[in-house]
């Protein structure tokens, strides 16, 4: 029965109308429903007690009621609730005066529908005046003269006050219902507003961060770098090559230092999708190793592999590259001359677990708390100056999270750092 009253008092609502036009055309729908219901009793009724033309003027009635569902399926909004209105007002009237069953009473009711239904004001008095002086015209003629057809038993006088006050009582139910049901509405707006207005402050702040990052952290490396192109090009070879390494190296440190700040903005601001399939972390690895070799060689640092062949991790291909990317670099920017970095997987479960681990300077406690906080972001240079942003672990993080992985780290100070990453290695 619900979902047919459901669907019956939303006839016509459109997902585009405002609320206070939804709760009109509700309102309409509902009274025609509850009217249809009490036409049909009457309708049976008169049929019973042989007052065939009275019982004629209710289906009539029940006609003009379905006309007005229809109107409001169409979007003829305004013509349904003239409809309405003037029928009120026209048929309980003649009514009234055919059989002197005080229905001219349910006029009274009118006002407050003409109330629910039109907006105008004026319009609103006019039709209420016009109302207000059928009914006063009805009762003052009914006390005068016969009625026009005949006169009904004195238990319909029951029937017709009753009627109104059932109608009165729901239209006022229905109303606080729908007060109600637009105070809950706008609650969740506002609290929807309040979230939105979270989301673009910590944005705004983001954004700021991130600018900030941009015109400080890369504005050093960029000079160095231009000095260094701005040598005299007739320099010995050896001081030469030694001079482009090291611009080729700070290079690379901008480049991911500036891949990493565009990326972080990039899901902070509209936030990114993960596209997993099956990848190879062994190749993975084999493939940073190439294009990070020149770092390694110029540290001398040692570069332990430890991944078994075929270890799959079911990941964003992309991702699972910029996120080793980031962790391997962390680990070769904080490591000393001559140290070591090890890279280790296994398959655990459904899952497989990545370490990369150096003998690098490490962290406290403190520095490990403020690593994952953009807040409080700070910078670190590393173990031969070297420059970032300071924004991959928090790419990283992310990252991992995008596909359902989890990150963890341990450090000490002067005894290293290791990262641990875990990530789905089978569907889940």
């Amino acid at each position: 029965m619900y979902p047919f009253i459901h669907s019956v008092v939303n006839i016509g609502i459109r997902p585009g109308h405002p609320f206070e036009e939804q709760k009109k055309i509700r309102s309409l729908n509902a009274g025609a429903l509850l009217g249809s219901v009490i036409v049909a009793v009457l309708l049976v009724l008169n049929l019973l007690t042989a007052h065939l033309w009275l019982a004629c003027c209710y289906l009539l009635l029940s006609l003009v009621i379905a006309g007005i569902f229809l109107l409001q399926q169409h979007q003829l909004f305004q013509p349904a609730r003239f409809t309405a209105i003037t029928t009120i007002a026209l048929f309980f009237s003649f009514i009234s005066l055919a059989y002197h069953n005080n229905t001219e009473l349910l006029l009274l009711l009118n006002i407050a529908v003409i109330i629910m239904l039109l907006d105008s004001w004026w319009l609103i008095i006019v039709m209420a005046l016009v109302d207000m002086f059928i009914f006063i015209f009805t009762h003052i003629y009914n006390s005068r003269h016969e009625p026009l057809i005949e006169a009904l038993p004195p238990s319909r006088d029951i029937i017709s006050v009753t009627s109104l006050f059932v109608m009165m009582m729901v239209v006022l139910l229905y109303n606080k219902y729908e007060q109600q049901r637009y105070r809950l509405q706008m609650e969740g707006l506002n609290r929807q507003n309040e979230d939105k207005a979270v989301r673009l402050e910590n944005l705004n702040k983001s954004k700021e961060k991130i600018l900030s990052i941009l015109s400080h952290d890369l504005r050093e490396p960029l000079a160095a770098m231009r000095s260094l192109l701005s040598l005299d090009a007739d320099m010995a070879a050896p001081l030469f090559n030694e001079f482009a390494g090291r611009a080729r190296n700070s290079l690379d440190n901008v480049l991911l230092s500036l891949d990493n700040t565009l990326r972080w903005s990039h899901i902070q601001l509209k936030g990114s999708m993960a596209y997993p399939q099956y990848c190879d972390v062994q190749e993975a690895i084999l493939q940073l190793q190439q294009k990070m070799g020149s770092q390694v060689d110029e540290k001398a640092l040692v570069f332990h592999q430890q991944v078994p062949k075929d270890t799959l991790v079911y990941a964003d291909p992309d991702h699972l590259a910029i996120l080793l990317r980031n962790v391997l670099s962390n680990a070769i920017k904080f490591t000393h001359s001559g140290g070591n970095i090890t890279i280790a997987a296994a398959t655990e479960k459904e899952t497989v677990h990545i370490r990369v681990t150096d003998t690098g300077i490490g962290m406290d406690t403190a520095t490990q708390a403020r690593l994952f906080d953009l807040e409080r972001h700070f910078t670190r240079r590393g173990t031969d100056n070297e420059h970032g942003a300071g924004l991959g672990l928090l790419v990283v993080k992310e990252l991992v999270r995008i596909n359902d992985g989890q990150l963890q780290l341990s450090s000490a100070v002067d005894k290293g750092t290791t990262v641990s990453i875990r990530l789905p290695g089978s569907y889940v």
